[in-house]
C-alpha cells in the first residue's frame, strides 16, 4: 500500500500545475493539528476515529505532552488528481519563526479562527506574516461545536457571532491591505519628485502640474475584490474538526438546488447575507433582519446541524436519531450507535455526512495558487535584498517574473525544508548556496560550493528517499548540515541572488549558560549546539567573553524546547543549565524633583543625593558634573560630562543598529585609504538617519551635536553618543562618507581644516569600554551622551634617553604603534598644523612629538594603555556623577480571561511588577482581554502561575516588546524627614532596582554591599537542664 501511495506522490509530483504547497496558521489551541490529522486520515494513512486524538504531526514526545505544536511538520498527501505538500506550523509565539519559515515555502495558507475566542493576538500575527511574504490565504472557522454546547447560542445568535468573526478578520486584512496601498502612492510620489528634480519631467510636458493635486489616497483605483474572506466566495470553511465536519456553502447550495428547485448559482448568492426564503411565494427576497425573518444561511445551515446536536448529544433521541440517518442516507456501525459517548455516533453520522476533510481540500485545490501562479510582485520581492533592486539583476533572473523559466535550478533550503522553484533537483548534484546579508550592508553575499547527498519526501515522522524532485515541491535536503547555517539560497547557477532574510516576529531574549556534567564531553556540547544554531531559526549560540556558552531563546517553553533537543538530539549527553540570564541595561536621568513620597527636593539635598564621587588628587568632580581625570604619568587631562539622551533618540539609534554599522565600516575603510561603495538606497537611509537626529536633538546643550558626534557605542553601533566638545578640536565627523559626495574639492578641503590628533583611537575606545559594562553591575549603557569638554596632553620638551636610537629607528617604531593607517595620517596632518591658530601649547607640544610619540613608554605602561583607561574611568565617574538608573527588558502580555477570573488575573500581575495597561471586553463573548507590560526577570513560571490560579481558563502570550527605566534609584537612601517618617531610618522596604542590581552583581562575581549577620549575639538555651 505505501508502495503505491509513493507511486502515486511521485507521479502527481510531475506536474506543478496540480500542485498546491500550503500550511496552516492560527493561534495556539485554535485546531491546527487536529484539523491536519483529519485531512492526514483522508489519505488512510491514519484512522478517522484517531483523527484529532493521535495529533499525528505532533511527532515529538514533548509535543504530545504539552498539547501544542513547536516545531513545523510537512507532509505530502493527495486529493482527487492534486497533490498537497501540507506543512502544520506551531501557533504559540516563541515558535513564530517555525511560522515564518512555513510560510516563506508555501503558496498559500489555512488560516483557522476558534468560533469562540475569535482574532487572537497571534491570529494578527500570523496573517501580517501572510501578507509579507505576499501569500494567499483560506479561512476556517473552527470549533463552532462549541458554540452549540459551550455558550450555549441559538443558530441566529450564532450566525450573529460567525458575522462578527468575519468582520473582525476582514479588517485586520484590510488595514494590511490600506497600509499597503499607501505606502506604494508614497513611494511612488517620492520617485516622481526624483524624476523632477533630475529634470525628467518637464513642465512643458505636464501643463499645470502645479495648481492640480490628487487629494485622493489610491485606495479608490485599488482592487481588492480578492482580498476578503467572504463564504459566498468559496474561501470561508465552517467546521468542528474534533467532531469531524465542516462545510462550505457551495455544499449546501448543491444539496438545496436540487431539493428546492432553486438554481445553484442563485443560492451561492443568497445563502450568506441578509436574505430569507418566503414560503408562499417560494422566493428569496432580502431584508431578513428588518422583516424579522430567518436569515436562509439559519433556516438551511445552522439549524439542521443544531437540530443534529440536539438530538444526539442532548437528548438522545433514539427515534429522532434514525430519522435524521434515513434523510440524510448515513449508515452508522452497530457499536459507534450503541456507544456510552453520545460524541462518537455524532461524529459518525457527520464525518460521513459533511467531512470535513472533502471541504476544505476542495476549497484548497479551487482557492489556492499552483507554484505556477506565483505573482510577479512576489517574485520581484524575494529577490530585492536592501538597496539591490530586481531591475539590476542578470535578465535571466528578471525573466522569472514574466514566467518564462530559464533553464537552471535554483532553490530555497532551510532546516529541514526547502523548496523547489525552477527546475530539477538530483541527489550528488554540485550546487552553489549563498546566504542573505543584511539590508544595510554592501549586498556581496557569501558564496560557496557544496553537493547534496540526498532527496527526501517528507511524510510527518517519516522521510523517504527520492531519486529526483521536480519543481515546485517541497522536499528534505541531507548533506548540507557543514554548508548552510540556518537559511540559504541554493542554485547551480552563481548569478542567483539569494533570497530575502525571513521576517521574524519574535526576538530572542532569554539567555542561560551552559556546561556539561562531565567536562571531558565540552567537545560533544559544543558541536551539539552548533547544530543546534542550524536547526533552530530563532535560537542563538554565543561564546561570552567569560568563556561560558549561552543560549538565546525567545521565551520559556522554546527555552526549554532547546534544552531537551541539545540532551536528546544533538549533543546527546547530560547538560546543566543555570539559571535564565536576564539582560539589563544602565542609564542616567535628569536630577528628579521630588522624593520617594512627592515632596520637592530641595538643592541641597539633591546635590547630596546625586554626587557620590569620590575625589582624588588625580580626580576632580566639578559641581556641575564635569568629571577631570589624569592619567598616572600626569601627561594628558581628560574632562568628561555625561548627558541622558531623549528617549526618541534612544529609540532610533537601537532600531539603526545595522545602518550605524555601515556608517563606521564605511568611516573605517576612509582612515585605511581604501573606499567602500555603498548604494544609494544605504546613503539616502543615513541622510535619513542624519536629519532625523538634528531634529530630535534641539536645545542649546545640542547645538550643532549630530556634527560633533565622535562615535558610536558599544561595539561602534550602540545606542550611546560619544560627543566632541574639546575646543579648538575639529575632526572630521562620523558622516564624512555622506558629505564626499559632495565633491572632492569640498571634501578635500575639509580633510585639511579637521585632521584627526595622536590617541584620538584610544578615546574612543576608552568610550566603547565604558559603554560595554557600566559601574552598576557591568551590563552596557543605553541612553547615555558622554561629552569630552577638555582634553590636553602634556608631552615633555627634554629628550629622553631613548634619543640616541636613530631616526630609521624611530619611524619604524612609530609606525609600529599608530593604532591604524588613518590616525598615521591625522598625525601627520596634526603635526602639520601644529602651532596654528587656535592650537594650544599641549597640544603643539604633541604634535611636535608625533614622531616619537611610541616611545612614551614608562613605569605607568604605554601611554596610549593609559588614555584608554583614563577615558573609561572619566566616563563611569560621569555616570555616577547623574541620577543612575536600571533598565529592564520587558514583555507585552495579551491575556484572555473570563469575568470570573479576573481578579486572580490582575493579582499574579501585581505580585509579579506587572502594569495594566488596557482590558477590554471581546464583542459577542464572556471574554476579556488584558494587555500588560511585565518583567522579563518576573516572567518565568508566569504562564503556569496563570494558569494554576485561574483553573486553566487564562492564558498568557509573552512578547518582547522595549526597555523601560525602573523608576527606583538602587543607591536610595532616606535623606529627608518625610523619608525617615515614610520609611524608617533602614528604609528595608524591598527596593526592586536593588534587588535585581544585586542579583547581577552577585551571578558577576562582583561585590555585594549586604549585611549577612546584624546584631548577632550568643545563642540562650531556655530549655531546664535535667
Amino acid at each position: 500500500v505505501l508502495l503505491n501511495f509513493l507511486d502515486k506522490i511521485k507521479a502527481l509530483q510531475k506536474n506543478p500545475a496540480n500542485v498546491r504547497n500550503l500550511c496552516i496558521l492560527a493561534h495556539v489551541d485554535h485546531g491546527k493539528t487536529t484539523l491536519a490529522d483529519s485531512l492526514v486520515a483522508s489519505n488512510g494513512i491514519i484512522s478517522s476515529r484517531l483523527a484529532g486524538k493521535l495529533r499525528y504531526l505532533d511527532s515529538r514526545e514533548d509535543e504530545q505532552i504539552r498539547g501544542i505544536t513547536m516545531k513545523s511538520s510537512a507532509i505530502s498527501l493527495h486529493y482527487k488528481d492534486y497533490l498537497i505538500n501540507l506543512i502544520d506550523s506551531p501557533g504559540h509565539v516563541d515558535f513564530s519563526s517555525e511560522v515564518s519559515t512555513a510560510v516563506r515555502l508555501c503558496d498559500g495558507a489555512i488560516v483557522i479562527v476558534d468560533a469562540v475566542e475569535g482574532v487572537c493576538p497571534q491570529t494578527q500575527a500570523v496573517l501580517r506574516q501572510a501578507w509579507l511574504e505576499n501569500i494567499r490565504p483560506v479561512l476556517v472557522i473552527n470549533k463552532i461545536d462549541r458554540l452549540i454546547m459551550e455558550l450555549k447560542l441559538t443558530s441566529q445568535e450564532a450566525y450573529t457571532h460567525l458575522q462578527k468573526i468575519l468582520e473582525q478578520v476582514n479588517a485586520v486584512t484590510g488595514s494590511l491591505f490600506t497600509s499597503k496601498v499607501l505606502e506604494d502612492r508614497a513611494v511612488k510620489e517620492e520617485r516622481a519628485e526624483e524624476d523632477k528634480e533630475e529634470g525628467d519631467i518637464k513642465p512643458a510636458e505636464c501643463p499645470g502640474s502645479e495648481q492640480v493635486y490628487d487629494w485622493s489616497a489610491g485606495l479608490e483605483d485599488s482592487d481588492d475584490s480578492q482580498l476578503y474572506f467572504s463564504p459566498d466566495q468559496g474561501n470561508v470553511v465552517f467546521a468542528s474538526a474534533i467532531d469531524g465536519w465542516g462545510f462550505s456553502i457551495q455544499q449546501f447550495a448543491q444539496i438545496h438546488s436540487q431539493r428546492m428547485g432553486i438554481r445553484a448559482e442563485v443560492l451561492l448568492k443568497t445563502l450568506w447575507g441578509d436574505f430569507y426564503l418566503n414560503a408562499k411565494a417560494k422566493k428569496i427576497m432580502k431584508g431578513a433582519h428588518a422583516k424579522g425573518k430567518k436569515p436562509l444561511f439559519v433556516q438551511l445551515v445552522l439549524d439542521n446541524i443544531w437540530s443534529l446536536y440536539d438530538a444526539v448529544v442532548t437528548r438522545r433521541d433514539k427515534e429522532k436519531i434514525e430519522k435524521m440517518m434515513m434523510s440524510l442516507g448515513v449508515k452508522v456501525m452497530t457499536r459507534d450507535s450503541r456507544h456510552s459517548d453520545p460524541k462518537v455516533l455524532l461524529s459518525a453520522i457527520c464525518s460521513q455526512w459533511l467531512p470535513v476533510s472533502q471541504a476544505v481540500l476542495f476549497m484548497v485545490c479551487d482557492k489556492l495558487p499552483s507554484p505556477l501562479d506565483m505573482t510577479s510582485e512576489r517574485i520581484e520581492r524575494l529577490m530585492s535584498v536592501g538597496a539591490r533592486r530586481f531591475h539590476s539583476l542578470p535578465l535571466q533572473t528578471q525573466e522569472l517574473k514574466t514566467g518564462s523559466w530559464p533553464d537552471r535550478d535554483t532553490l530555497r533550503d532551510w532546516q529541514p525544508f526547502s523548496r523547489r522553484k525552477v527546475g530539477r533537483e538530483m541527489p550528488n548534484q554540485e550546487v552553489q548556496h549563498r546566504t542573505s546579508v543584511s539590508a544595510c550592508l554592501p549586498p556581496v553575499p557569501h558564496l560557496a560550493c557544496c553537493t547534496m547527498d540526498s532527496l527526501y519526501l517528507l511524510m510527518g515522522r517519516e522521510l523517504e528517499e527520492l531519486e529526483e524532485v521536480p519543481s515546485g515541491n517541497v522536499l528534505g535536503i541531507g548533506g548540507l548540515e557543514e554548508c548552510v547555517l540556518k537559511s540559504a539560497t541554493l542554485s547551480t547557477s552563481p548569478a542567483l541572488p539569494p533570497f530575502i532574510p525571513l521576517n521574524f516576529e519574535a526576538t530572542p531574549i532569554v539567555r542561560v549558560a551552559i556546561e556539561p556534567k562531565h567536562p571531558s564531553e565540552m567537545p560533544k556540547l559544543v558541536r551539539g549546539m552548533r547544530l543546534l544554531n542550524q536547526a533552530d531559526p530563532c535560537a542563538e549560540v554565543l561564546i561570552q567573553e567569560t568563556g561560558e556558552h549561552v543560549l538565546v531563546t525567545a521565551g520559556e517553553v522554546h527555552l526549554q524546547r532547546c534544552l531537551d533537543d541539545l540532551r536528546e538530539r544533538f549533543a546527546k549527553i547530560e547538560i546543566s543549565a543555570s539559571k535564565p540570564i536576564i539582560p539589563f541595561r544602565e542609564t542616567v536621568i535628569r536630577p528628579p524633583k521630588v522624593d520617594m513620597v512627592n515632596e520637592d527636593l530641595g538643592k541641597q539635598q539633591k546635590v547630596a543625593v546625586i554626587h557620590q564621587v569620590k575625589e582624588s588628587d588625580t580626580l576632580h568632580l566639578d559641581p556641575s558634573g564635569l568629571v577631570t581625570l589624569t592619567t598616572p604619568n600626569r601627561q594628558a587631562t581628560v574632562g568628561v560630562r555625561a548627558i541622558p539622551l531623549p528617549e526618541e533618540v534612544t529609540l532610533l539609534l537601537e532600531g539603526s543598529a545595522d545602518l550605524i554599522r555601515t556608517l563606521e565600516q564605511a568611516g573605517q575603510a576612509q582612515r585605511e585609504g581604501r573606499t567602500l561603495d555603498m548604494s544609494t538606497w544605504t546613503l539616502d537611509a543615513l541622510m535619513v538617519l542624519k536629519s532625523r537626529l538634528e531634529v530630535l536633538l534641539q536645545g542649546r546643550k545640542w547645538r550643532n551635536a549630530v556634527d560633533r558626534i565622535w562615535a558610536f557605542g558599544p561595539r561602534r553601533y550602540g545606542p550611546n553618543i560619544l560627543l566632541n566638545s574639546v575646543e579648538g578640536y575639529q575632526r572630521p565627523s562620523v558622516w564624512h562618507c555622506l558629505e564626499r559626495e559632495k565633491g572632492e574639492k569640498e571634501g578635500g578641503a575639509k580633510a585639511e581644516a579637521s585632521a584627526i590628533r595622536d590617541f584620538d583611537n584610544s578615546v574612543v575606545s576608552g568610550f566603547q569600554l565604558a559603554t560595554l559594562s557600566g559601574p552598576m553591575c557591568e551590563e552596557p549603557l543605553m541612553g547615555v551622551c558622554f561629552s569630552v569638554e577638555r582634553w590636553d596632553m602634556n608631552f615633555p620638551t627634554q629628550r629622553t634617553h631613548l634619543d640616541s636610537v636613530t631616526e630609521k629607528d624611530s619611524n619604524s617604531l612609530d609606525a609600529s604603534v599608530s593604532e591604524s593607517p588613518g590616525e598615521a595620517v591625522g598625525q601627520q596632518g596634526a603635526s602639520g598644523k601644529a602651532g596654528g591658530a587656535g592650537e594650544t601649547p599641549s597640544q603643539a607640544e604633541g604634535a611636535m612629538a608625533g614622531a616619537s610619540h611610541g616611545r612614551l613608554v614608562d613605569c605607568y605602561g604605554p601611554f596610549s594603555g593609559q588614555l584608554i583607561a583614563a577615558v573609561k574611568e572619566a566616563c563611569r565617574h560621569a555616570f555616577q556623577a547623574k541620577p543612575q538608573r536600571l533598565m529592564a527588558a520587558m514583555y507585552t502580555c495579551e491575556i484572555m480571561a473570563t469575568a470570573e477570573v479576573l481578579g486572580r488575573v490582575y493579582g499574579v500581575l501585581g505580585k509579579r511588577e506587572g502594569r495594566v495597561l488596557q482590558e477590554e471586553m471581546k464583542e459577542g463573548t464572556e471574554m476579556f482581554i488584558i494587555k500588560a507590560v511585565l518583567p522579563v526577570a518576573e516572567s518565568f513560571g508566569f504562564a503556569d502561575e496563570i494558569r494554576k490560579r485561574t483553573s486553566g481558563l487564562a492564558s498568557p502570550q509573552l512578547v518582547f516588546s522595549h526597555w523601560e527605566v525602573i523608576s527606583s534609584d538602587p543607591s536610595w537612601v532616606p535623606t529627608t524627614e518625610e523619608e525617615y517618617l515614610h520609611f524608617g531610618e533602614k528604609a528595608d522596604s524591598a527596593n526592586q532596582a536593588l534587588k535585581y542590581m544585586n542579583g547581577v552583581r552577585r551571578r558577576k562575581g562582583l561585590y555585594v554591599e549586604e549585611k549577612i549577620v546584624e546584631h548577632g549575639e550568643k545563642q540562650r538555651t531556655l530549655s531546664k537542664n535535667k
